[in-house]
């Protein structure tokens, strides 16, 4: 999960009061947060691992606007989500099911797929464990967020020039 969150602390005028320029900073902020976060989401999925795109499209955000300020929170939803973390950091080799065998029998069915280089060559392949490889880390969020960080300095540094300048 990715929070940015954006404080609007408020703008004050020459005298210490607090201006009505502080409006101007929520609005301005919550649109560009807004903008940003659909940005960040299309990279994602555009960085995410597309093998059935499932995963990629569960990519999604929710804009909240908060006691002080705007929170974009960038979440995984569907039923591929629990596979964020595992793609991001890799994993150790290891069996599947963890149970073994066992726990496959008590579900009523062995582990069933395709295996292109299966020992009786490429066919469908049934077993009650078997043993994964792992996987390597794929940290495509870094990579989305790498390049996007650019633009959204640049799209923060305007909102507050504008509130400023007026």
């Amino acid at each position: 999960m990715i929070v940015l969150t954006f404080e609007a602390a408020g703008y004050r005028d020459a005298q210490g009061r607090y201006a009505k320029r502080s409006a101007n900073l929520v609005e301005g902020l919550r649109g560009m947060t807004r903008q940003q976060s659909r940005a960040l989401v299309a990279d994602l999925r555009e960085e995410a691992p597309k093998r059935t795109e499932l995963f990629a499209q569960g990519i999604h955000y929710r804009t909240d606007i908060t006691a002080g300020g705007i929170k974009s929170t960038i979440y995984v939803r569907g039923e591929h989500a629990f596979l964020l973390g595992y793609i991001v950091k890799g994993t150790r080799a290891h069996e599947i099911p963890k149970g073994g065998s066992l726990a496959q029998m008590a579900k009523g069915y062995p582990l069933r797929f395709f295996w292109e280089k299966g020992p009786r060559g490429p066919d469908i392949y049934y077993f009650w464990s078997v043993w994964h490889p792992g996987t390597d880390p794929d940290d495509f969020v870094q990579r989305a967020l790498d390049e996007r960080w650019p633009e959204m300095r640049q799209a923060l540094y305007k909102v507050a020039r504008r509130v400023v300048v007026g």
